[in-house]
């Protein structure tokens, strides 16, 4: 079945990135059409019932890299985008001490020094440089890197404008964001911080979407989140969206469709259509096919490439190149419900208090972090999981009845490829018990306020979202992985090898996390290119 309607532009893939490309494309005046497989639009950044009564962010469950510019063009807030600041942060270690920052600095500074005299100061000297560093590296995240090679003016200009950025930048500046981005977080969190448990508390903020050694060289990068995020026009800050993510996503279809956009759920596409050298169109897994002037994918490099186009019409070298992307991320998953919130062992009390409203990071050490990223490299589970939560019911009554709560979990390092022929599909639940044995030392009434439990996989992630290898990031954020290079220098200005099919994914600059910037800038490129891809 062919659709004889020709669509200026079609979209696929109804995730935060496809949605922000298509509002700005039908804000341009383009008649746009977005393409989900699922049932609702939003990717990974969804709600559901996930157990009768429970809602929660089913995947992406924290606001803070979202670009305020999106937020004003789209209106959102207007469509029901909203969000609440998170403040605290809690670090129950497994001897039964805590630490718990809320934001007042004297009492930080108080409770920093339960562990090391100096761990104020040290904390101070490393969010000083990050803070000082961040605006270079925001500056960029709307705009289109420069071309490796065969640029224009515009490109010189793009590196002129890098240029004095940083040297704007103190001496120190420059010489911690090339560390920042080139060195190892082992290395960096050694630097300012010399307790071991402060140690571990750094290096579990420099797992975001991360799969590598943190001695590795590039694996600095993930604390760079710190640097660019921010929430309501403060810097460094965090938060949730009440209703969970869905509502940010559910925004934006509302706010693109204002603008004449049209959206397609439960249509999954097979493939994309070529001719002489040219994206055409797409066809669904109905056999529906759908013609349009450009193409954009918000679906993940690979899964673009060497699925979707199966290669075809591409450079051999172009594809080769594609092929040996690295992405994986090696997260796992658990949505909890709860008849009552958690009696934490050592800041005793299942009454709503600090220590329920922000983060909550169970990490035993910095070495833990080496051993399980071993682990997950040899296709093992962790033998000591590493888990941040979330309790976002706590400060966001949407979610669940009263006295009810749901809490997230996101595990780190846990394999794509299982060893010993083991599958996701049976060890999902092995590895969920093991998370909760591990937890049962740090929380007392666990066992008695869990009502049900939500497992995702890595295997899950690839299947539900389209994620290949299970990559939140659609490719891990290394250096050769980045910027003028990401995904490759022949499609990092959102135009790819095949001509009329762009990129609007976290695949490309600046990378992955609820931003809305490579759907921004995706579509600006396109507009630009509007008149000659309507001629040919």
């Amino acid at each position: 079945m062919e659709d004889q309607t020709q669509w200026d532009a079609v979209v696929i893939g109804g995730g935060h990135n496809g949605l922000v490309s298509a509002f700005y494309l039908g804000q341009g005046g383009l008649k746009t059409l977005v393409l989900e497989k699922n049932d609702q639009v939003g990717g990974a950044a969804v709600s559901e019932e996930f157990h009768p009564g429970y809602r929660n962010s089913v995947a992406s469950y924290v606001v803070s890299l979202l670009r305020p510019e999106v937020i004003a063009d789209m209106r959102l807030p207007d469509y029901g985008y909203s969000t609440r600041q998170i403040t605290t942060t809690f670090y129950p270690r497994p001897d039964g001490r805590s630490l718990l920052l809320t934001g007042d600095s004297a009492a930080d500074k108080a409770e920093l020094a339960k562990f090391d005299e100096q761990g104020a100061a040290q904390m101070d000297a490393f969010y000083e440089v990050v803070h000082e560093i961040g605006p270079v590296l925001a500056d960029q995240w709307l705009r289109e890197p420069p071309r490796l090679h065969g640029g224009g003016v515009n490109d010189l200009l793009a590196a002129l404008r890098m240029g004095r950025a940083f040297k704007r930048l103190s001496v120190t500046g420059r010489h911690r964001l090339t560390q920042f981005l080139l060195g190892s977080a082992r290395s960096l969190i050694e630097r300012y911080f010399t307790q071991p448990d402060l140690m571990a508390i750094m290096g579990a903020s420099a797992l975001s979407g991360n799969f590598a050694s943190l001695h590795q060289p590039g694996s600095a990068i993930p604390l760079l989140h710190h640097a660019v995020g921010q929430l309501d026009g403060k810097a460094g800050a965090w938060g949730i969206a009440i209703g969970g993510m869905g509502a940010i996503t559910q925004a934006m279809a509302k706010s693109a469709e204002n603008q004449g956009v049209t959206i397609r759920t439960n249509a999954a596409v097979k493939r994309i259509l070529t001719e002489n050298g040219r994206a055409t169109g797409v066809e669904l897994d109905s056999g529906e096919q759908i013609k349009a002037q450009v193409i954009l994918a918000n679906t993940d490099p690979k899964r673009t490439f060497l699925t979707l186009l199966g290669g075809a019409d591409l450079p051999s070298e172009f594809a080769a190149d594609i092929k040996m992307l690295r992405q994986e991320s090696a997260s796992l998953r658990i949505n909890l419900a709860l008849r009552g919130l958690p009696d934490f062992v050592s800041r005793p009390g299942s009454k709503a208090g600090p220590q329920h409203q922000g983060f909550i990071c169970f990490n035993n050490s910095i070495d833990n972090i080496e051993a399980s990223y071993r682990s997950a490299r040899a296709g093992q589970l962790p033998q000591t999981p590493m888990i941040e939560a979330l309790i976002p019911s706590v400060t966001d009554n949407t979610l669940t009845e009263p006295g009810h709560h749901v809490m997230s979990l996101l595990g780190k390092y846990y394999p794509f490829d299982l060893a010993d022929g083991k599958n996701w599909d049976t060890m999902g639940e092995q590895a969920a018990d093991q998370i909760f044995d591990y937890l049962r030392q740090f929380i007392s009434n666990l066992d008695d306020i869990v009502v049900a439990r939500q497992v995702l996989t890595p295997l899950d992630f690839e299947r539900r979202f389209g994620m290949t290898r299970g990559d939140i990031c659609h490719g891990r954020l290394e250096p050769d992985q980045l910027f003028s290079m990401r995904p490759h220098p022949d499609a990092a200005q959102y135009a790819t090898p095949l001509k009329a099919l762009y990129l609007c994914g976290s695949g490309t600059h600046p990378g992955g996390g609820v931003t809305g910037a490579p759907g921004h800038n995706a579509a600006r490129r396109v507009l630009k290119d509007w008149t000659g891809l309507r001629r040919s």
